[in-house]
């Protein structure tokens, strides 16, 4: 191998290396950013300059032969999509490639746990959902030994009502998956631009569809740059088809577009340090032609109908795990049983009550409960929702500046993650008694670390039949104390199983003010929250999946079993939720 040709590749190689300057503040990449075969994360720039100097040094020195002669470049319509290249591998995780019976059909972008978008044109002659799949964090589409590559079956496509055939006006679509994709360095969602594209602006567009027209499809992940036009030039080329919220986007003398096989594939953007969803592949006329670009749908316009669709699921949005393992809710319980019977009351003679059958939570098996903690010293609880965002109750009166901390098990030994508290946002306080709107979200100055041991909880806006008295498959946990006289926190979590108590006997112990519609009330005898745990969360299991149903906002004096704990309903706030989640 010459020498020249091998300093290069040295060069190349030692590139991959990580650059914690170039991290995120969390230490993984943002959906900005494109990690490279996990060894590093990289800002647009040096993602550029990588592919540059990766690309002369495969180009001249991993072709060669033992005689010093070099192979000859393959012709790159061969190798690309219409004008442009391969992708790195992972490069763009929310792409997924949509089959039908085991066929790739179409492209989409991930948005959340189970939820994909895509284009409506592309089930409107394949329209059973249990033919359907959606297969995530692939590459080479002909290689299923990908370690990365999840599979997951369609549950429900939601198609728009507005979509008209003839015109493909309203070409939008929502897969939901039957279960949760676990988000890794390969997998995770993308979240979708808050405005229109200027005129001028350069995406990027992604996909498995044909290398030219008519010609054969690509295995591996192709990438274009193309360029967005204004609205007038694209009426112009397209003779007033053109239609509101639609786009248009490539190159004026053709040669850079998506082609079949590509549609309902994401067109990103890279805006305010990241990427975001600007559009999906909808129409156009030919492969690359001059004055002929791609079509997309303006995503913009539709947040409303996708949030609306959305708000059936769980809600974890731009949430990047670093482990293949984690997704929103899942407790770590594996090594450790949950108490089997409901907790009790024992009266004893001096008339302090005592929680018994209430356990040590096994280290780390609740990896969303955080503390917070002012100079020091632990005075509520909350939960990670979002790698940005913890909920906890408004009378917490959480300040800027409190120091919350993650991943805790033992408050005396402090092995987890801190953060400082950035700034707070309260609910209204409405007067009711006991009171409803109690909750508060904290923002972190910085994200999260997700990882195996801290990660969001799951929420739902739908919890009727988790919160059914029948379910015996909800628990709390804290740091409350054993005994309802001592004024003192334990140092290691607790929990106990608690059961979910009707409306009835909710408003029998607390009068009429009490409504199920903001208010869940719980057996006291099992609710550390009466305990002396403010924040205490209550989550129910559904599927093997755990819910944050609710948080402690009240509770009987000295743990009085005739009055039952209260919780905050956390579906009833989930739209507010979701705009702080949404927006992070």
């Amino acid at each position: 191998m010459h020498k020249k040709y091998l300093f290069i590749l040295i060069l190349s190689l030692n590139w991959t290396k990580a650059d914690p300057a170039k991290e995120n503040s969390n230490g993984s990449a943002s959906a900005g950013t494109n990690c490279i075969f996990g060894n590093g994360c990289y800002g647009k720039a040096e993602l550029m300059m990588h592919k540059f100097i990766c690309i002369m040094a495969c180009k001249y020195a991993l072709f060669s032969d033992q005689a010093g002669a070099f192979i000859p470049e393959k012709d790159e319509e061969e190798s690309r999509i219409i004008g442009g290249q391969e992708a790195w591998a992972h490069s763009w995780p929310w792409q997924v490639s949509l089959q039908y019976s085991d066929m790739p059909a179409c492209g989409g972008a991930i948005l959340d746990l189970r939820w994909v978008i895509t284009a409506c044109h592309c089930f409107k002659r394949y329209k059973k959902a249990s033919l359907w799949k959606a297969v995530a964090g692939m590459h080479n589409l002909e290689n299923m030994n990908e370690s990365c590559h999840q599979t997951v079956e369609v549950e429900n496509i939601i198609s728009h009502k507005g979509y008209k055939q003839k015109t493909n006006e309203n070409d939008i679509a929502l897969v939901k998956l039957q279960s949760p994709l676990l988000f890794n360095e390969c997998v995770r969602p993308v979240a979708i631009l808050n405005n229109d594209l200027p005129p001028q602006e350069t995406c990027t567009v992604t996909g498995w569809g044909a290398i030219r027209e008519n010609g054969p499809r690509a295995s591996r992940l192709q990438e274009v740059n193309v360029t967005v036009f204004k609205p007038q030039t694209c009426n112009k080329y397209y003779r007033g088809k053109m239609l509101k919220f639609m786009m248009c986007a490539g190159a004026e003398a053709g040669r850079m577009d998506a082609c079949q096989g590509d549609s309902g594939g994401p067109l990103s953007c890279f805006t305010d340090d990241r990427y975001k969803l600007a559009g999906v592949v909808s129409w156009g006329v030919g492969c690359g032609r001059a004055q002929r670009p791609g079509v997309y749908t303006t995503l913009y316009h539709y947040k409303q109908w996708i949030e609306s669709s959305l708000r059936v699921g769980e809600l974890v949005s731009d949430y990047s795990g670093a482990d293949s393992t984690v997704q929103c809710g899942q407790a770590k319980t594996e090594s450790c049983q949950l108490p089997s019977d409901l907790a009790q009351v024992v009266s004893s003679v001096d008339g302090t009550f005592k929680v018994e059958n209430v356990s040590e939570a096994c280290a780390n098996s609740w990896p969303w409960h955080v503390s917070l903690q002012s100079h020091g010293t632990h005075y509520c609880s909350g939960v990670l929702v979002h790698p940005r965002w913890v909920l906890a109750p408004r009378h917490c009166f959480a300040r800027a500046g409190d120091v919350v901390v993650l991943g805790a098990h033992d408050l005396n030994f402090m092995s987890g993650q801190t953060a400082a508290v950035e700034s707070v946002q309260s609910l209204a306080f409405d007067g009711s008694f006991p009171p409803a709107s109690d909750l508060s979200m904290i923002r972190l100055s910085v994200p999260a670390q997700i990882g195996p041991m801290i990660f969001p909880v799951c929420i739902t806006d739908k919890d009727d039949e988790m919160v059914n008295e029948d379910n015996l498959s909800c628990v709390t946990t804290g740091w409350g104390t054993r005994k309802a006289t001592l004024d003192l926190h334990p140092n290691i979590l607790h929990l106990a199983r608690v059961k979910p108590l009707s409306e009835k006997a909710c408003v029998t112990a607390w009068g009429d003010r009490f409504s199920m519609k903001s208010l869940l009330c719980t057996d006291a005898a099992a609710s550390i929250s009466c305990l002396g745990d403010s924040g205490a969360p209550l989550m129910c299991e559904k599927n093997g999946v755990y819910y944050l149903v609710g948080l402690t906002t009240w509770g009987g004096k000295k743990c009085e079993p005739r009055k039952p704990a209260v919780f905050t309903r956390v579906s009833a706030y989930y739209s507010w939720i979701q705009t702080f989640i949404r927006n992070a």
